[in-house]
């Protein structure tokens, strides 16, 4: 009899879990919250929009987008059959470019570079960075912080930059308010959804290089979905893994563990108001941290010191919404950051890239483009209300974000953004207004803060058959995203093969990839690490 593995949650991360089991013959189900498939990434179509047998609207949690450093989910993505396709993955379009747009000023459009040496990558960070009306001193201070990053040991960057905050590391309060406003606040809020104040240097300055490698070296900034996620991906995923045996039960809550002695004996759900209980030889929990922490007994902390802290990871709001045009507004060909917008909103022009979709199909017919846009920052005041998102209504969230937009691309005479050409909008239901002043988020989205690496458990707990997928997980991603889910799942299936005694291939992991001029710098900062030297500094370059 095959070993029957019960994945709880059908997010990306128990996707993918899912597929890398059912590829190795073990027998799979899915256990879903939602009558969706997809987790965060799934399309959430707006209720009651399309008429005379159109589609209704596609909105989104917040636009899918694929960095050039993700690895693990498009070799997923990669044995994932498309009609008309080889793979899912031929559904992912190259952007070429990224617009950094400020209120009221000239956007600045970046383009890839090749940098060859450290000279090279100095004056690369410099010309990425100039222009955008931080000092030149404070670029190149900005760009030294940078090049310490990719020169410190793996050890170093445990040890020490885990411990520190990214504005401190890059000496924020001791700059002006555009080094604080672009690139303290700006990049970080915007690209990794965290405040520069709390966010983990290892985890907000590595990931904010890997991005800018996207940029320089790697051809390109990022992937984008050719048609609305569902449709292009998740769809023919859960297809596919149904034809191979996965069995998906959906509208499944998680109410409780049962545990023994020896680990997990079971796992309570409820189904249309009754409770019933799994069993199963092995369980992968694909579940947020803010539902995991709270199914976590004490009995599983006993078990499992590694889940004792769940509760002392932070989560945030990311959200997206979409603003449906009569006509496309095309704008740069990839992402538009708006550096100094209070609600750190980025968004995508979405019809250019969507080639597996016609807008005219959905909706009442009449939308030309879509705008989505994300919005990061939930508790800054707005430039039109003066109060946060999260104090907001749903149309003065609405109003504010398209404002926002407004102020930094309706500059010198142009105005690609017109009232009258806004058809309608849809704001993720996920934010959810029990009263006028106080929204509530039911999938928010974890941070990387300052030391907080420490609470944050293994694919492989202490519990034998409790395995774990999501994004909270330990993994070289080390970022709340699609690429970490998947990279748990690979981790977690590969623990369970080594204890079923699997001759099957193992799921590949791979870390993060960094450029090769700089691994003998970081051969000797690691002499002086284990030294007990602190990095030497780079001094003139």
């Amino acid at each position: 009899m095959s070993c029957k593995v019960a994945i709880l949650g059908g997010g990306v991360g128990g996707l993918s879990a899912a597929h890398e089991l059912i590829e190795r013959g073990f027998a799979v189900s899915v256990f879903e919250r939602s009558n969706v498939l997809g987790g965060k990434a799934r399309s959430i179509y707006v209720p009651n929009s399309g008429t005379g047998g159109r589609i209704d609207l596609p909105g989104e949690h917040g636009f899918r987008f694929f960095p050039a450093f993700y690895k693990h989910l498009p070799d997923t993505m990669m044995r994932i059959p498309f009609a008309g396709n080889v793979s899912v993955f031929n559904n992912l379009v190259h952007t070429t470019r990224i617009e950094v747009a400020q209120a009221g000023k000239q956007p600045l459009m970046l383009t890839g570079r090749l940098p060859q040496d450290m000279g090279d990558w100095l004056l690369a960070f410099k010309d990425l960075f100039g222009g955008i009306g931080v000092p030149d001193n404070e670029v190149l201070f900005f760009a030294d912080r940078l090049l310490t990053l990719l020169t410190s040991c793996p050890e170093r960057r445990v040890s020490e930059y885990e411990q520190i905050p990214w504005w401190t590391f890059i000496d924020a309060a001791n700059h002006s308010n555009s080094y604080q406003t672009l690139l303290a606040k700006g990049l970080t809020r915007s690209l990794v959804a965290v405040r520069a104040q709390e966010g983990s240097t290892r985890t907000a300055g590595y990931i904010l290089l890997q991005l800018i490698f996207g940029i320089l070296t790697w051809g390109g900034f990022d992937r984008l979905l050719s048609g609305p996620t569902s449709e292009v991906w998740l769809s023919p995923w859960t297809q596919y893994l149904s034809q191979k045996g996965v069995q998906f039960q959906s509208d499944t809550t998680v109410k409780a563990f049962k545990t023994d002695a020896t680990g997990i004996a079971g796992v309570t759900i409820e189904q249309g108001g009754q409770q019933s209980d799994i069993v199963a030889d092995y369980y992968i929990a694909a579940l947020p941290v803010e539902v995991m922490s709270g199914l976590v007994t004490d009995q599983m902390k006993a078990l499992a010191p590694s889940l004792a802290n769940l509760g002392s990871l932070r989560t945030a709001w990311m959200n997206g919404i979409q603003f449906f045009l009569k006509q496309d507004v095309p704008l740069d060909h990839g992402h538009t950051l708006y550096a100094d917008s209070p609600w750190a909103l980025t968004s995508v022009s979405q019809r250019q890239f969507w080639q597996q979709a016609n807008l005219a199909n959905y909706g009442d017919g009449q939308v030309g483009g879509l705008l989505s846009a994300d919005i990061s920052d939930w508790e800054t005041p707005g430039i039109l209300y003066g109060k946060p998102a999260m104090q907001c209504s749903a149309e003065e969230v609405k109003d504010e974000a398209w404002a926002q937009i407004k102020a930094h691309l309706n500059v010198g005479g142009a105005e690609p953004i017109q009232d009258a050409n806004l058809l309608s909008w849809f704001l993720d239901p996920d934010i959810q207004f029990p009263n006028p002043t106080a929204a509530t988020n039911l999938e928010p989205l974890l941070i990387n803060t300052a030391n907080s690496l420490q609470y944050r458990p293994n694919a492989d707990t202490e519990i034998p058959n409790l395995l774990l997928a999501s994004d909270y997980v330990r993994t070289y991603t080390d970022l709340a995203c699609m690429e970490a889910a998947n990279e748990a799942a690979r981790r977690a299936v590969n623990t369970i093969l080594t204890k079923t005694g699997s001759t099957a291939t193992p799921a590949s992991v791979w870390p993060m990839r960094e450029p090769d001029c700089f691994k003998p710098l970081i051969d000797y900062d690691r002499l002086r690490f284990n030294m007990g030297m602190p990095h030497t500094g780079l001094g003139p370059i």
